[in-house]
């Protein structure tokens, strides 16, 4: 039995073909001179000659002979012409249109989950403000820097939003905005009731957020040097959605962002706890390829998520 989508393997002869040459017979053939392909094509007729010299290598025939001021086509190249005319227009017209679809229909972003039941919303907001026909693809990231800059450097998303805005000498970042941290405990905590304060620390475990990410190792670093004590630790994990979980069902005391803890504070059944204790704010960054094809886009969109991002 034939198997109609298995696909023919390509010979290490056609891998070194150079597809524009096509160009250059379909041009020729047309135009039936070297100087007029030369024009069509925005070319110098010694390149146009160039190139026919090495399709006549490529196929053993000589393609092209003179015919008083014309060039005529050998029975082959008329064969061959007619052969590929349909499929490369249709190459061609692909490219064109993939080149000009702003979106490509489809936008891959990455990041942690907590931060695209944020981002996702506004990135809706502006497709559909822009009448813009596209899937958004969610990759949910780790939290961890290292497979940010994979993600980006070989180009497997669109973009990257994370606490780090230094992933490399490939990528674009940009500031979108910043982040309140607060602690939460559950509802009826046995302890805390509205406040935690510094000498409350020794006395709790904390539910830990693990990240490598270097603007957020600061501003723990920050908070833990504030506190002058060692912090106990009942979980640690890359995920806010696990810590909210853990710290509902236990007496643990976590840091997560303000706008998490006011969205998820009813369904989880936990409380902000006021502090005199200061946190540092934490920024967000938006980064891409430096080599995306949609920049335009990406500034575009950049502008409307720093506009209606919020803490």
């Amino acid at each position: 039995m034939n198997d109609t989508n298995h696909k023919r393997p390509v010979s290490l002869k056609f891998r070194k073909f150079d597809l524009n040459l096509l160009m250059v017979l379909d041009a020729v053939y047309t135009t039936g001179s070297v100087k007029n392909a030369a024009t069509l094509l925005n070319a110098s007729s010694p390149s146009i000659s160039q190139s026919l010299q090495k399709l006549k290598d490529y196929f053993g025939d000589p393609l092209f002979l003179r015919d008083g001021q014309k060039l005529k086509a050998t029975t082959i190249a008329t064969k061959l012409h007619l052969t590929i005319k349909d499929s490369l227009e249709t190459l061609i017209s692909n490219i064109e249109d993939f080149e000009n679809d702003e979106y490509h229909n489809q936008l891959v972003i990455q990041c942690p989950v907590y931060l695209s039941l944020k981002i996702i919303p506004i990135i809706s907001e502006f497709f559909a403000k822009e009448k813009i026909n596209c899937e958004i693809v969610h990759r949910v990231s780790d939290n961890m820097v290292d497979s940010f800059s994979e993600s980006l450097s070989l180009r497997q998303v669109d973009l990257v939003f994370g606490v780090s805005k230094n992933l490399g000498l490939s990528t674009q970042s940009f500031l979108i905005g910043y982040e309140d941290l607060v602690f939460i405990c559950r509802k009826n905590h046995p302890r805390l009731v509205t406040e935690l304060r510094e000498e409350d620390i020794p006395g709790e475990v904390f539910g830990y957020i693990h990240t490598d990410e270097l603007p957020a190792i600061t501003s723990r670093k920050n908070i833990e040097n504030n506190l002058m004590s060692a912090r106990t630790f009942s979980l640690k994990s890359p995920s806010f959605m696990s810590i909210l979980s853990h710290v509902s069902s236990s007496d643990s005391v976590a840091i997560i962002p303000r706008w998490l803890a006011e969205r998820f504070k009813e369904a989880f059944d936990i409380k902000i706890l006021t502090t005199e204790i200061p946190f540092p704010e934490v920024e967000i960054a938006m980064s891409y390829n430096k080599n995306n094809l949609n920049r335009k886009m990406n500034t575009q969109l950049f502008n409307y998520l720093k506009e209606n991002f919020r803490a």
